[in-house]
């Protein structure tokens, strides 16, 4: 609803316009009519009304003198100006003071037509980019106020979410984002609203394996969301289906409830998604309640970890984890449950070689994988370290080409670098590669690269106390300064800016 003021003097002329739009135009309410500038003024002040038609030659005090002291007060009013008069002067003064509307006496009703739906169209624009940035922030940050702001009143928002391969529990899987991962275009987002009474916001997630979709609608209506998120769903695996085949989607429909704010909705899904996104198969659900879910292991994984024993070899191991990762993939299970189920795996050779060691981060190795296939190759890669055996990494040239990557890194690390980037440069996909770079090394290429940005990162805040965030997460190759804050609060414990602020004080 747009609340209009009307201040004129003459009070046929403001009665008349008054009529025209209470009886024509229900987007639009009139707040109140005044007889002068200076009541003018303070009506607009009390009410903050997005639209006034004012006159200009008026007592007390006239209506160009009023828009400017409304504007003193940085109050972002749409004027129209009404007006008999062909002065130069006024308009001059009128078009100074940012005021391109005019009414001429007496009322053309196409004119007033035309203003009319002009407001009505930057108001929900406005309110449109409004809606976005306060819903990206809701997506970003869980230090949002409960309640939703003024300007999502009378609006219903859902989203669908859209995570690409894992759920990421590990900042480091973001320093090289899937290239394959690519949004829905502006064009596609445009024909289903055509299709769906929504408005469709695409927005960043938490991780860069993330898409999400708000879908604004009026209250009153109840548009299909669920044949909307397949059809997101659909149109983003088309994306990729020229691709290889670990290409993998789990897509959530989060449904507008009443009583419940977008932050909440937001939350919970997040924590759906935890508990139920598959690993290494797509979907599609609704979310839900997860407040009474449990996880346990089962019989046949304690079973397969019982077989664990001081004469297990290599062989062994290999054949227990080819079995469990084939149980795994059987059941299809969540990531939460198979995050779960090879904890207790890890934990189980941990205890059969009676080694101090320090446990493996298992909910970082199932967040970097993109199938069960490369997984098994993870934990044979992490038994064989636990258990001091020699690696059976094939391949005569992991040192070589380890180091020719290292060295790549080494020399680009500030410039953008995707999973393609590795089969351009090498010939090899980034998923080998890795394995290669982790066998040699120890370390993941794409925590190789944090590393790396993280060290120059610290040096230039170091170097620049006044620097801004997004100048040093750009110069050091993050995309986002989002994600540059996030990986760096991760492995420092503090946010870019309370570094900057620790050196502005010494």
């Amino acid at each position: 609803m747009i609340h209009v003021l009307i201040i004129e003097d003459e009070p046929a002329i403001a009665r008349g316009l008054s009529l025209l739009i209470t009886k024509n135009y229900p987007d639009f309410q009139i707040s109140g009519i005044c007889k002068n500038g200076r009541d003018g003024l303070q009506k607009i002040l009390e009410l903050k009304p997005e639209l006034v038609f004012t006159d200009i030659t008026m007592p007390v005090m006239n209506g160009l003198d009023m828009i400017e002291e409304v504007q003193r007060n940085h109050l972002h009013t749409r004027f129209v100006i009404l007006t008999g008069y062909a002065d130069f002067e006024y308009a001059r003064k009128a078009i100074h003071l940012g005021v391109s509307d005019y009414l001429l006496k007496p009322i053309d009703l196409k004119t007033l037509d035309d203003i009319l739906l002009s407001c009505l169209e930057q108001q929900k624009s406005e309110t449109r980019l409004l809606q976005k940035e306060y819903l990206q922030c809701a997506v970003r940050s869980d230090k949002l106020s409960a309640g939703d702001p003024d300007f999502m009143n009378g609006f219903h928002c859902s989203f669908v979410f859209v995570f690409q391969g894992p759920l990421c529990s590990s900042v480091y899987g973001e320093t090289i984002p899937d290239s394959r991962f690519r949004p829905l275009s502006p064009e596609i987002l445009f024909q289903l609203e055509q299709e769906y009474p929504v408005y469709i916001h695409l927005l960043y997630g938490r991780h860069q394996n993330e898409q999400v979709y708000a879908l604004v609608y009026a209250s009153s209506d109840q548009p299909d969301l669920l044949s909307l998120a397949e059809k997101i769903q659909h149109l983003l695996s088309a994306n990729t289906e020229d691709q290889e085949s670990d290409i993998w989607l789990n897509t959530i429909l989060a449904r507008a409830s009443d009583g419940s704010s977008v932050t909440d909705l937001i939350k919970d899904t997040y924590l759906f998604a935890l508990f139920h996104n598959c690993f290494g198969s797509s979907s599609i659900k609704i979310c839900s309640s997860v407040s009474d879910q449990k996880i346990l292991i089962s019989q046949e994984v304690k079973q397969l970890c019982a077989g664990i024993s001081s004469s297990s070899d290599q062989d062994c191991f290999y054949h227990m984890i080819h079995s469990l990762i084939t149980l795994e993939n059987r059941k299809n299970i969540s990531q939460f449950q198979l995050t779960a189920d090879l904890r207790y795996y890890i934990s189980a050779v941990i205890q059969n070689c009676h080694r101090d060691i320090v446990y493996p981060d298992v909910a970082e190795i199932v967040s970097t994988c993109y199938s069960y296939e490369e997984l098994e190759r993870e934990l044979q890669y992490e038994t064989d370290k636990i258990c001091g055996f020699h690696s059976k990494t094939p391949g005569e040239e992991l040192p070589s080409l380890a180091r020719q990557v290292r060295n790549y890194l080494d020399r680009n690390f500030t410039q953008q670098i995707t999973t393609k980037s590795f089969q351009d440069i090498f010939g090899y996909n980034e998923k080998y590669i890795s394995t290669l770079f982790k066998s040699e090394f120890g370390i993941s290429p794409s925590k190789y690269i944090s590393e790396l940005r993280l060290k120059m990162a610290k040096t230039l805040m170091q170097n620049n106390p006044d620097i801004l965030t997004k100048d040093v997460a750009e110069m050091v190759g993050f995309s986002d300064a989002f994600y540059f804050s996030r990986v760096f609060k991760s492995h420092e414990g503090m946010s870019p800016s309370q570094f900057l602020k620790n050196f502005r004080k010494d």
